[in-house]
């Protein structure tokens, strides 16, 4: 008779698969591993002076959180065009346009970028969906890469078209790259060169106000203070865990199902070994994220036909470090990370 595949039986709070899929999100950008967290506190400190609404506030945490979780899902096509998916990241997300070497080479970028774009927005929508997260949510999730001139992409709307959550996502992205790279003097100079093109010159204004203050209070927060601030209600539900290992899957897509399927495989073959559920649960939750590292990779490196050289090894070394940062998190995924590693 055929065996029944293991499955997790005890769904997580939506806030803890929120948080380890804006790690993998962090990893593929190219990021420290906190800079979603620190994102999501900074925008809804802007949703508040600029009097959005509640829903709008909890959007603006929920999409800060989410917006890099259809990164993996367009590293293959960003490679193709790029070169290196994750430092031509890095470069965009610092504007540092002269770093991103095929720019002069291509005659039409956004022609080149939408489609690149479309894949991100769709992938992060739909995560937001299968969180049964907000409408909201799911809207500016859809519409993170739009720019306030019409520049930005999926379909290049502009003004008041594009939500406003966007645009505070996008300028709380931009406090926390830039303050981290250039300090905060420069990059609040730098957000409002970007008023009325990345987003509207009056939001920029009142960030730019408060960044300083924002930026020394975030430093002096605890993990815990950060997990307490963004918990929105709708994070306070329950899901299953799986949505994790298909997003860490998506950057190599000849590695589709490959992570719940060790994860169902090794919970299985703990339960010949042992009757303790909690820790078969554990188990299962490991086989999940134990991939979770590899989106810090290059896909250069994961495509690679040849001997892999040894500069290239040492990146891949990394990956169960990456997986061991998780390790950190309270509760449950932290447990399961420290095992995967």
């Amino acid at each position: 008779m055929k065996e029944k595949i293991y499955r997790g039986r005890h769904p997580l709070r939506v806030f803890d698969v929120v948080k380890a899929l804006a790690f993998v999100g962090d990893l593929s950008m190219g990021q420290p591993t906190n800079h979603s967290l620190r994102t999501a506190w900074l925008a809804v400190r802007l949703a508040h002076v600029a009097e959005l609404d509640a829903a709008a506030q909890a959007a603006v945490c929920e999409a800060a959180l989410l917006r890099w979780s259809g990164c993996t899902a367009n590293a293959g096509d960003f490679s193709d065009v790029f070169g290196d998916d994750i430092a031509v990241r890095v470069a965009m997300l610092e504007g540092r346009p002269e770093a991103i070497r095929p720019v002069a080479d291509v005659a039409n970028m956004g022609v080149v970028l939408r489609p690149l774009a479309q894949i991100h927005c769709e992938v992060s929508a739909e995560v937001g969906r299968l969180l049964a997260l907000s409408s909201a949510t799911e809207t500016t999730l859809r519409h993170i890469l739009e720019a306030w001139d019409g520049s930005g992409q999926p379909a290049q709307l502009a003004g008041d078209a594009v939500p406003a959550t966007v645009s505070v996502v996008s300028i709380a992205g931009d406090i926390e790259v830039l303050g981290r790279t250039y300090g905060t003097e420069q990059a609040l100079a730098r957000i409002r060169e970007r008023g009325d093109k990345r987003y509207p010159a009056s939001l920029a204004a009142l960030a730019a106000r408060h960044a300083a203050d924002w930026l020394a209070e975030l430093e002096g927060s605890s993990p815990a203070t950060l997990d307490m601030a963004l918990s929105t209600p709708r994070m306070a539900l329950t899901t299953p865990a799986d949505l994790i290992a298909d997003v860490i899957d998506l950057k190599l897509p000849w590695m589709t199902g490959f992570s719940r399927a060790v994860a169902a495989t090794a919970a299985q073959a703990f339960g010949r070994l042992s009757s303790d559920k909690a820790a078969q649960e554990r188990v299962y939750h490991a086989g999940l994220l134990h991939g979770l590292g590899r989106a810090s990779v290059p896909i250069q490196i994961w495509n690679m036909t040849t001997h892999l050289p040894a500069s290239a090894w040492e990146t891949l070394r990394l990956v169960p470090y990456w997986t061991s940062r998780a390790g950190q998190w309270a509760g449950p995924l932290g447990e399961a990370a420290t095992l995967a590693s």
